[in-house]
Parts: C-alpha cells; sequence; structure tokens
C-alpha cells in the first residue's frame, strides 16, 4: 500500500515519536522542499557548503569520496540511506565530505539549516532525534575501531575502510595503489598485497587493476 507523505515524514529519523498531529504543527511553520531525480543525478557535492539538511525520501544512492591528495576514490553503496551527512551541518568543517549521487530514480526533501534552528529545533522530541543521529555516528565508527586493536596489516586495512564508511556494512569500490595504501596505513607495500590477497582468498575483497571490491563489509569483522 503506497505510504502517504504524513507516514513518510514519520519514518524519518528526525521525525520519530512525533504523532501525525505534531508534525503537523510545526511543519506548519517550516517550508519543505521536494525534489525529484533521475539515476545518475546528483544531490550535493564533495567540499560544497552544508547548509541544508537532506533527506532521502525515496531511491537509492552511492557516496563517492576523492581524496584531497588524489591518492584514492572510495565509492560506497546506500541502499537505504535516510539522510545526508546531518552531522556536518555544525563544527569546524560544514561541507558535505562526499558526492552523493542517485543509483535510481528518487526524491529528496531538504530543510533550510535556518528552519531547523529557528523552527524545528524548538520541539524537544526533534532536538534530542537530531542529537541522537550525531552522536550514534561517532559511537557507532569509535566501537567498531576498537574491535581493532591489535596493529596488523589486515587489521590496519579494515580500519582504513571502516575510517572512511559512511554505514559499516554494505558494498564498497576503492581505487587506490597498493603503494598508496601502504603509505597511508604506515606499512610496507609487501604486506600490504599479501593482507589483500589473504582476504580475496577468503572471499572477503575482491582485487582488480588499480584497487578492489569489497561485497559486504561486515563479513570483514564478524
Amino acid at each position: 500500500m503506497e505510504l502517504t507523505m504524513f507516514e513518510r515524514l514519520l519514518q524519518l529519523p528526525l521525525f520519530q515519536g512525533l504523532t501525525q498531529q505534531e508534525i503537523s504543527d510545526v511543519l506548519s511553520h517550516v517550508r519543505l522542499d521536494f525534489a525529484n531525480y533521475h539515476r545518475g543525478d546528483e544531490v550535493v557535492m564533495q567540499d560544497e557548503a552544508c547548509r541544508t539538511l537532506v533527506y532521502i525520501i525515496s531511491g537509492e544512492m552511492t557516496a563517492e569520496y576523492r581524496d584531497p591528495k588524489e591518492r584514492f576514490m572510495f565509492m560506497e553503496y546506500l541502499p537505504h540511506l535516510k539522510v545526508i551527512e546531518p552531522y556536518n551541518m555544525f563544527g569546524m568543517h560544514q561541507k558535505f565530505s562526499r558526492t552523493y549521487t542517485f543509483s535510481t530514480e528518487g526524491t529528496t526533501l531538504t530543510i533550510d539549516k535556518q528552519m531547523l534552528l529557528k523552527n524545528l529545533m524548538e520541539n524537544d522530541i526533534i532536538k534530542i532525534n537530531f542529537m541522537n543521529i550525531t552522536s550514534n555516528k561517532y559511537q557507532q565508527l569509535l566501537h567498531l575501531m576498537w574491535d581493532f586493536p591489535d596493529d596488523t596489516p589486515r587489521n590496519k586495512i579494515v580500519k582504513f575502510i571502516l575510517s572512511h564508511s559512511i554505514v559499516p556494512k554494505g558494498k564498497k569500490d576503492i581505487q587506490i595503489k597498493m603503494r598508496d595504501l601502504a603509505d597511508i596505513i604506515h606499512e610496507t607495500r609487501l604486506n600490504v598485497s599479501g593482507a589483500l590477497n589473504e582476504m580475496q582468498e577468503e572471499g572477503l575483497v575482491t582485487l582488480q587493476r588499480g584497487g578492489f571490491t569489497i561485497g559486504e563489509l561486515q563479513n570483514l569483522y564478524r
């Protein structure tokens, strides 16, 4: 059965816990911008100023990170992404860290940062939801990194992948030369090559010219 727009909004993390009447009252004072996209359309660009809260109402996305030193490109597949980098709306670096592109047709809802501060944050439930969204991102990454205390070449590679992942699961494509990966994680090229080949033999990664692919990231740390 097709969901109504209110039902879709109530499923978004920012509005969870609100009744339909509460969300109607809150949103009556806020401008909501909806936009439709085709497959291949970019929603935001890496290093673009993060001045809006962008929700994915429908569709699947990819996120591409390009290293400023041009040593690697990290592509992530995000079929269930709900919101794009809300944690980058505040803090020292208020820019999107990646380029987000629809891999299917999709729809977004954007809320201006000033609207968020002046109107939405007056609601205690929305304020707590936003704090939870930003805190969960940090805690999730921190706990995953603690799972790899030994600095073996393999663990260093997994830490590198996790540190550049938006979500700690799913498919990832990394375009990087062995010597660049070795330099980044402070290992020898031989050790990096050995660890990746071992992981490929276990079916965890697929090596290819100029990089490697991970079919399911969770398999690397189960």
